[in-house]
């Protein structure tokens, strides 16, 4: 009887365990990439081109470690977090981004934030990415690599270039965001990010506002932002737009990017228009041809029609769910910077791991 009892209880217990489990649960994660390679790129102070052989991570997409979570508040309704910091796995060292800016040099530099989540769409505080960022990853072959993907160097590689790119991170810190439920396809998101501050000057509040359409093989995405916190996270005053499209028709998926930035700085304005063209080409089962070709064209105070060109080439193979090798090169070119060598190509191979 005695036995009877405790194995009943012992059976109790189990299930309580494991709808509490069900209910809430933490999951650790990452991403770690390495590639070695030769190396080029501009130089602004000898006004030259550097070369150099080097072991790099995330030159498809940077390395980081992260921890989220959720509980189940029942009618539908949880709670949620994560926290997620860039690594480099070439040296062990922790990334941040924009080392060394006001408010955005933490550990968790990839993402930070609470939210909840229901029928409603979701709303997240903390640190959280920006639409700008998420439609310039989404319609480009090589994703968000900083070093092959048109997109990211035209978007965030260009403040030794004198001329205006985004004046702001991939993901948004203070921040307040809003994302809908999909209808029929149909999403959309804001965010908002206040100026934190009393002063006086160039200081304003941020905001964001993107939609997007997914369907079967067609994707697009507009997205708008408004930025001017001089000084720490938002560092320069910038209207942006830009728009984004993709068609998948099986034996290659297309994409396209056009934006326009525009900084204001002391009565006077810095623009670049950008846009990029790309394809993947899926050849085996397990691997794929990425092409991209992307060009921007700088008018303003620092620069007065200058271009960046740039085109990437890339294959990348699969060899499980959650690894896989890659080489890709690419070359950029500037115009009208006064280099004397005005090219610069690199070329590397790499292996990545998910878990």
């Amino acid at each position: 009887m005695f036995a009877k009892k405790t194995l009943v209880a012992a059976a109790a217990l189990l299930a309580v365990a494991g709808a509490a489990q069900a209910q809430s649960s933490v999951k650790l994660y990452g991403y770690i990439e390495a590639s070695v390679g030769s190396f080029e790129d501009f130089n602004f102070g000898t006004m030259t081109t550097d070369r150099a052989t080097k072991v790099e991570s995330g030159n498809m997409m940077t390395s980081y470690i992260g921890l989220s979570g959720s509980e189940d508040l029942g009618g539908g309704l949880k709670a949620e977090f994560v926290l997620e910091s860039f690594l480099g796995g070439d040296t062990g060292s922790s990334i941040s981004n924009l080392a060394g800016v006001a408010n955005n040099s933490g550990f968790w530099g990839r993402g930070s934030w609470v939210g909840l989540s229901g029928d409603f769409g979701r709303v997240a505080l903390g640190q959280y990415d920006n639409a700008f960022f998420t439609m310039g990853l989404a319609y480009n072959p090589f994703g968000s690599s900083m070093t092959f993907s048109p997109t990211m160097v035209s978007y965030y590689s260009l403040g030794g270039f004198l001329a205006p790119s985004l004046g702001y991170d991939t993901g948004w810190v203070n921040s307040v965001t809003y994302e809908t439920p999909n209808f029929g396809g149909f999403t959309a998101s804001l965010q908002f990010a206040p100026k934190e501050t009393s002063a006086g000057g160039d200081a304003k509040n941020n905001y964001a506002i993107s939609a997007a359409y997914n369907a079967g093989p067609l994707s697009v995405m507009g997205v708008y932002t408004s930025s001017g916190d001089i000084n720490t996270a938002y560092f320069d005053r910038q209207k942006n737009w830009g728009l984004g499209a993709s068609y998948d028709f099986g034996v290659a998926k297309l994409s396209a990017q056009y934006s326009v930035i525009k900084s204001e700085s002391g009565g006077a304005d810095d623009k670049a228009k950008y846009f990029q063209i790309g394809a993947e080409v899926p050849v085996t089962d397990a691997g794929k041809v990425m092409v991209s070709y992307g060009q921007t064209k700088y008018d303003g105070i620092y620069v007065a029609d200058g271009k960046l060109k740039q085109f990437s080439l890339g294959y990348d193979h699969s060899l499980s769910k959650r690894s896989g090798v890659y080489a890709a090169l690419t070359s950029k070119k500037l115009s009208d910077f006064g280099f004397s060598d005005e090219t610069a190509n690199t070329f590397a191979v790499g292996l990545r791991h998910a878990f």
